[in-house]
């Protein structure tokens, strides 16, 4: 595993750095295949998966998407699981219970995301999946779903197994609900049980490396909650970098925001974290 960085790296970024990779494409990205990782009385999940280029056990990312655990689509990920799998990496974009079309809770949207870890970790050899090497990430509620992953949440966990860890190798975070506290965005989502499901409150021993990536416009996740979150995971000597986008509000990463001129920005920060934390084959130019 990558030696632990004790310091934050706080990075602000723009002009030629966001210029490191193309726009992103136009057309629609289909996944190679959708895996049934999870049965409910609305119906199955899945996972839509872009498999990793090349024939060997590679290591994988499974993302989240946003929409405040209510709505949204596994397709907000398409074009970055494409980008990333053709680079040596599995991307898999999960469905996950949402409350407009399930009637379902966020405390319910934790349980599918470690139940889709689960899944992945069962079935890695079959797969192709390096089983030490399966990262988490996420958008927003989805960055929230990936960070209660990373820090272990106290909230009850049904399926735990011992031998299928929930816990990911590294996480990639996108303007993440990191702070469910009263007063916060999105407190009365949770009500009582903020607690229970709030990353922030859970930080300690044994978190995996982590980027952050968030906009300093951004009023749902603030600059001072990113911080705060990454100052927290050094104090118990762990790995956690933040990258800012200059004046970019919340969800800024998505293709179809600002005409899709924060994709590559975003990118560029997660192949760069990804490749420091040994989950992508270093670039050539590197």
């Amino acid at each position: 595993m990558p030696r632990r960085r004790s310091a934050l790296a706080a990075v602000l970024l723009s002009g030629p750095a966001a210029l490191a990779l193309p726009a992103c494409r136009a057309r629609r990205e289909e996944p190679d295949e959708r895996l049934a990782y999870k049965a409910t009385a609305q119906g199955e999940l899945r996972l839509d998966w872009f498999r990793a280029a090349g024939s060997k056990a590679a290591p994988a990312l499974l993302l989240f998407h946003g929409g405040a655990w209510a709505h949204g689509s596994p397709r907000q990920f398409h074009p970055l699981c494409r980008h990333l799998a053709a680079r040596g990496l599995h991307a898999l974009s999960a469905e996950y219970r949402l409350r407009d079309r399930h009637h379902s809770s966020p405390a319910d949207a934790v349980q599918d995301a470690r139940d889709a870890m689960r899944h992945l970790r069962r079935e890695a050899g079959a797969l192709g999946i390096d089983r030490q090497r399966i990262a988490a990430g996420g958008g927003s509620a989805g960055g929230h779903l990936a960070a209660c992953l990373g820090t272990g949440v106290s909230l009850p966990d049904p399926g735990a197994d011992p031998a299928l860890p929930v816990r990911p190798s590294a996480l990639v975070l996108l303007n993440p609900m990191l702070d469910l506290g009263p007063g916060r965005p999105d407190h009365a989502l949770v009500g009582a049980r903020w607690r229970e499901l709030s990353p922030r409150q859970h930080v300690g021993p044994g978190m995996p490396p982590t980027l952050i990536v968030n906009g300093t416009a951004d009023i749902d996740v603030p600059v001072a909650t990113v911080q705060d979150f990454c100052t927290a995971a050094r104090a118990h000597s762990g790995d956690c970098e933040a990258v800012f986008r200059e004046g970019a509000g919340h969800g800024f990463f998505n293709t179809e925001v600002d005409r899709g001129r924060h994709v590559a920005f975003t990118w560029a920060a997660i192949e760069a974290f990804l490749r420091r934390v040994g989950h992508l084959k270093p670039s050539l130019s590197s």
